[in-house]
């Protein structure tokens, strides 16, 4: 089965281009939700914290603002991150994938480059939008401080380095993105 890849910075709109495929029929596996749910299971919780430390501990439960706040404002314990979540979530990626009977389907991943993840991918999509409205988009959407958005864009390949990497780009600023979306998915059906 086909795979396009669907990437870009935090913020950019990756979800929403996500969301009008899925109306189309094709599915989407969201490579950053799953990674929030494998990374609050139990066992992977636990050699999070074992690596990290209590710090990171609220109530019990591993506090997912105060990793954050630890590693992306320190890109080895970042890639130490990356290390222990992305393996599972490849796996759990091509077990969903096994069971999809589409044209193609979509892996959504922000990170998509930066993990290597573009390598399994027929095509990448990059979602490239300004960063001042990504940042107005997610403190909005997250309330996450000017302060922490920007930490997490700086973790981030920039728009152009992963332009250049990309079979097709939509831009999403403010204008109609919906019939770059048809475009592009018809354009992909004439190569499935």
């Amino acid at each position: 089965m086909k795979v396009l890849g669907v990437t870009g910075g935090i913020g950019s709109g990756k979800s929403t281009v996500c969301n009008v495929f899925t109306t189309m029929g094709i599915p989407v596996f969201s490579a950053d939700q799953v990674s929030k749910e494998i990374l609050f299971s139990s066992h992977v919780s636990q050699e999070v914290v074992d690596l990290f430390g209590n710090q990171i501990v609220t109530n019990g439960v591993l506090d997912r603002v105060k990793l954050a706040a630890i590693v992306f404002s320190d890109k080895e314990r970042l890639n130490t991150l990356n290390t222990i979540l992305h393996p599972k979530v490849d796996e759990a990626f091509n077990q969903w994938k096994i069971h999809q009977s589409a044209p193609f389907v979509i892996k959504e991943a922000a990170i998509l480059f930066e993990t290597g993840g573009d390598k399994k991918c027929d095509w990448i999509l990059h979602v490239s939008c300004s960063e001042i409205i990504r940042i107005k988009r997610v403190t909005k959407r997250d309330q996450r401080s000017l302060e922490e958005v920007k930490k997490i864009i700086g973790n981030q390949w920039p728009d152009n380095k992963k332009e250049k990497r990309s079979d097709f780009i939509i831009r999403n600023e403010n204008e109609k993105i919906i019939p770059k979306i048809f475009n592009l998915y018809n354009s992909i059906l004439s190569l499935v």
